[in-house]
C-alpha cells in the first residue's frame, strides 16, 4: 500500500509521533486497561449482532485477546513497536480471526436510521444561514456534535449505552465554548472565505457512522462542494468499531441523495465523490492507504483528518504539502489531558501549507 503523497516528510513519518508505550508506562497501563474492560462491550454486541449462536466464537475471542493483553502487559517489549495503532489492529485480527469482523453493525445501522430523518433539517438551517461566517461555523459544529457517537471511547460509550445523545443539544452548548481548546477557526474561515482562493480539491479522511457523518461530515462536504471544491470522502476499507466503511458509506450516500436535491445535484456533477480509504482501525497510518485514496490525494490542496483516532492520536504532529484541517472531539481522559484539556474539548487545528 503506497504512502500518502501528501506528506511533507513520508521518511521520517511516524503515525503515533507522541507516544511510545514501551517507554510510556503511564499511557502503557491507561490503554491496556482500557482495552481490557471495553473488549467485554464489544464481544457484548457481538453475541448481539451475531446471535446466540455465536457465543462459542465470543467466548474464545475474549479468552485470546485477554491473555494477548496480558502477555503484552507482562512483556511489552515482545513486539517492536507498541502504540495504539498497533492495539487497534491486534483487537481487530482477533476479531477477524473469529468470525466476528463486525460486532457494531447493527448499532451503526441504528443510529444511520435515526439520523436519516433528522438530515433534512441540518442541512436546511445550513442554508438559511446568510452570512457565509455563520454557516461554516455551523458546519464545523456540526461536526464536533456528529464525532459525539464514538463507541470506541470511555466517555462517549456510556453515553450511547441507552439512548443517542441530542445532536441538536449537544451542538448548541458547543456554539457556547468558544475558544474551544485548540481553536484555529478564524484562520481557515479566513483562508476559505477570504475569495483569495479556491480549493481545488478536499482530501476527506471521516471518521464514524450515524450522526457523525450523516449530521456532521455530509453536511459540511456539502457546504465546500457548494463552493465549487470538489469533495472525496475517504473512508475505512474494513469494519472497526463504530467507524462507517467504503462500502457502508456506498449505501448510505444515495439515500441522502434521495432527500437532499443539492446533494443530489452535487454528487451528479462529480463535486462529492468517495474512495475506499484502506484503513482497518479507527486509527489511520498514513503510510499505508488504498492506491485510490492516493490518486485523489494528488489532485488535493486541502487535506481534512476528522475524527479523535485520525486527527489527534495519530497524526497531530504530522505535516503536510497541503493545507490541513484536523477536526475532533476529545473523548478519552488522558487524551485530553496530554492536550491539556477534558473529556468533550474540541480541537479546530489549522495548519496552512505556506
Amino acid at each position: 500500500m503506497p504512502v500518502l503523497s501528501l506528506l511533507a516528510d513520508p521518511a521520517g513519518y511516524v503515525p503515533c509521533s507522541t507516544e511510545n508505550m514501551l517507554v510510556d508506562h503511564e499511557y502503557r497501563n491507561y490503554w491496556l486497561n482500557h482495552f481490557e474492560h471495553h473488549f467485554q462491550t464489544v464481544m457484548k454486541l457481538a453475541l448481539e449482532n451475531y446471535g446466540p449462536g455465536s457465543a462459542p466464537r465470543t467466548e474464545a475471542c475474549m479468552r485470546d485477546f485477554l491473555r494477548q493483553l496480558h502477555d503484552i502487559r507482562e512483556n511489552p517489549a515482545m513486539l517492536p513497536v507498541l502504540d495504539l495503532l498497533v492495539l487497534d489492529v491486534l483487537r481487530q485480527e482477533q476479531l477477524i480471526a473469529h468470525g466476528i469482523p463486525d460486532p457494531f453493525e447493527k448499532t451503526k445501522t441504528r443510529e444511520n436510521e435515526a439520523c436519516l430523518p433528522q438530515y433534512p433539517k441540518i442541512v436546511a438551517e445550513l442554508d438559511l444561514h446568510a452570512n457565509p461566517y455563520d454557516r461554516l461555523l455551523c458546519a464545523i459544529e456540526g461536526v464536533f456534535a456528529g464525532n459525539i457517537f464514538d463507541l470506541g471511547a470511555g466517555a462517549t460509550t456510556k453515553l450511547f449505552a441507552e439512548k443517542s445523545p441530542d445532536f441538536l443539544a449537544v451542538r448548541k452548548e458547543l456554539h457556547t465554548k468558544r475558544p474551544w481548546l485548540v481553536d484555529h477557526f478564524d484562520a481557515f474561515a479566513d483562508r476559505l472565505l477570504s475569495g483569495k482562493l479556491r480549493y481545488r480539491q478536499v482530501l476527506f479522511f471521516c471518521d464514524n457512522a450515524g450522526s457523525d457523518v450523516i449530521l456532521g461530515v455530509i453536511p459540511f462536504c456539502r457546504l465546500l462542494a457548494g463552493m465549487g471544491t470538489r469533495v472525496v470522502i475517504a473512508a475505512n476499507r474494513l469494519p472497526a468499531l463504530n467507524d462507517i466503511t467504503a462500502a457502508e458509506l456506498r449505501e448510505l450516500l444515495p439515500r441522502l441523495q434521495a432527500i437532499d436535491p443539492v446533494l443530489e445535484r452535487l454528487v451528479g456533477e462529480g463535486l462529492i465523490g468517495m474512495v475506499d480509504s484502506g484503513g482497518i482501525a479507527p486509527l489511520i497510518d498514513l503510510s499505508k492507504i488504498s492506491d485510490e485514496a492516493n490518486r485523489a490525494a494528488a489532485e488535493s490542496d486541502l487535506l481534512v483528518l476528522e475524527g479523535m483516532g485520525r486527527a489527534i492520536e495519530t497524526n497531530y504532529e504530522a505535516r503536510f504539502t497541503v493545507d490541513t484541517l484536523k477536526i475532533a472531539m476529545l473523548k478519552e481522559q488522558i487524551v485530553a489531558e496530554r492536550h491539556g484539556g477534558k473529556n468533550f474539548d474540541t480541537v479546530v487545528r489549522f495548519d496552512p501549507a505556506r
